[in-house]
């Protein structure tokens, strides 16, 4: 079971990674390359332990907001720095943001951090996985870094021991919500203790210019 689930996770994080960077490659304008090449990322699955813990099992729950810094369990600093929402979108079907984030890493081991396995949206009240799944919304999040000439990059890779870590997580939204909550659960496999972080629309940064020019 562990190896499906990395092997499902390898997948995925592939075909998106290979749709991202391919604005980089299909001959679309790149204001990076007048600094230096796009930056990159390989593909990356977190250790799966050989008994998982299951995803139904209980755990708690720390709430934050935008602006928040959380100390998780005394071994991780947790902050959502801010919340881009990217206008260049067809916004009459759906809409994109990215979550700007700080980790801070207090143990003495690295720790895994991949979007795809420990980030998480609800939705009105509902799981929603491909919130932070979506190819749509990871090939528009790499152009909006592209076109600020940032090296930002997604959450994709072990945050080495005693280390701090900026990066970002996707997020494909609906049109509308009464309530969205971005999920973090940094020891997915082994706890469910998670931060769910409220993200208030009047807390968003706007992108209003094109990301394809």
């Amino acid at each position: 079971m562990n190896h499906m689930r990395k092997m499902m996770a390898l997948t995925m994080a592939a075909a998106i990674l290979s749709a991202a960077s391919c604005l980089t490659s299909c001959g679309e304008k790149s204001n990076v390359g007048e600094k230096g090449d796009t930056p990159s990322q390989t593909v990356y699955s977190p250790v799966v332990p050989e008994n998982p813990l299951d995803d139904d099992a209980p755990g708690d729950t720390t709430s934050a907001a935008i602006g928040d810094t959380v100390n998780f369990e005394g071994k991780l600093d947790i902050s959502l720095d801010q919340v881009v929402e990217i206008d260049d979108v067809n916004k009459t079907m759906y809409r994109v943001m990215v979550a700007e984030m700080t980790i801070t890493n207090h143990t003495s081991e690295p720790l895994d951090c991949s979007t795809l396995t420990h980030f998480s949206a609800t939705v009105d009240g509902e799981k929603n996985m491909e919130a932070v799944r979506d190819v749509q919304a990871a090939v528009v999040a790499r152009k909006y870094y592209t076109k600020i000439n940032s090296d930002m990059l997604l959450f994709n890779k072990a945050i080495p021991a005693g280390a701090t870590e900026k990066g970002y997580v996707y997020l494909y939204a609906p049109t509308a919500w009464d309530s969205f909550s971005l999920e973090y659960t940094p020891y997915k496999y082994y706890s469910n203790n998670t931060v769910s972080f409220n993200l208030e629309e009047g807390k968003f940064v706007h992108y209003s210019e094109s990301i394809n020019d």
